[in-house]
């Protein structure tokens, strides 16, 4: 018996191989580096203090599989005096605890939905109870550190939260509108002048990926705004590996903003 194979699920893996063999990861990690060189940044030394972090952690060391995010607060931390920082979607507490060490003079605040929020129990599995408790587990042994404070609100609601202004805003909340839209412009409000806003999963693609996880909603806000102010806006290459960035459609960016 004769199985027929789905046309779509060809045209996929053969555009995936497309991308993966027209994927020159030299020329792109050539790309990114000059775009901390632009911004100010020492890679090597960042990566070293990075890598110390994660090892004292257990983590192990970053790698082009992993998220640039963590490689830019360590940047962030050589060039800037933080002493307060925003992160806007908790998740497990991972950010936050790197964010505390690698600012160990910083305070951390970070938000999260509360659990009557339904979203909290609808993404990432967390309809299950099991699941559900590991995560807590998880959270609250990585936000143990006194300096980290953890809010549990609908980040709607931030303004009204927040009695005071920061050094640097992680924004990795929803990734779809509205929520992105107000966690954007919240950040940009909420950020002390000579600031850094960062934004995670960002698709540039307007034909992009779009699921709940991941959209190109979040470029159009951070470009609405560039334009409209004047702020300079760096994307960097989430991950450099090609399993990871190779389909353009698929390539996920983290945006950097100094707020002037």
């Amino acid at each position: 018996m004769f199985r027929l194979i789905n046309p779509k699920n060809y045209l996929r893996k053969a555009r995936d191989l497309y991308y993966l063999k027209s994927y020159d990861i030299e020329r792109v990690k050539k790309e990114e580096r000059k775009k901390f060189e632009q911004r100010g940044f020492d890679y090597t030394k960042a990566l070293a203090k990075l890598n110390n972090v994660l090892s004292a952690l257990k983590m192990g060391e970053f790698s082009s599989k992993n998220s640039v995010h963590t490689l830019l607060f360590s940047c962030i931390s050589q060039v800037s005096k933080v002493r307060d920082i925003l992160e806007i979607g908790t998740y497990k507490g991972e950010a936050a605890l790197i964010l505390s060490k690698l600012f160990p003079n910083s305070l951390v605040t970070t938000l999260d939905l509360p659990d009557s929020d339904p979203i909290l129990h609808t993404s990432y599995m967390r309809e299950s109870p099991y699941v559900m408790k590991e995560y807590k587990e998880e959270q609250k042994k990585n936000l143990a550190d006194p300096r980290i404070t953890f809010v549990e609100k609908n980040s709607f609601f931030l303004p009204g939260e927040m009695t005071k202004k920061f050094d640097l805003i992680w924004i990795d909340g929803g990734h779809l509108y509205p929520e992105v839209a107000w966690d954007i412009c919240n950040a940009y409000h909420l950020c002390k002048l000579g600031g850094w806003i960062m934004c995670d999963d960002v698709i540039i693609d307007k034909n992009g990926q779009r699921n709940e996880y991941v959209s190109p909603d979040s470029y159009e806000v951070l470009e609405y705004i560039r334009a409209r102010t004047g702020e300079e806006v760096t994307y960097f290459l989430k991950k450099e590996h090609p399993m990871r960035s190779a389909d353009p459609r698929k390539r996920k960016y983290v945006a950097l903003m100094k707020k002037q």
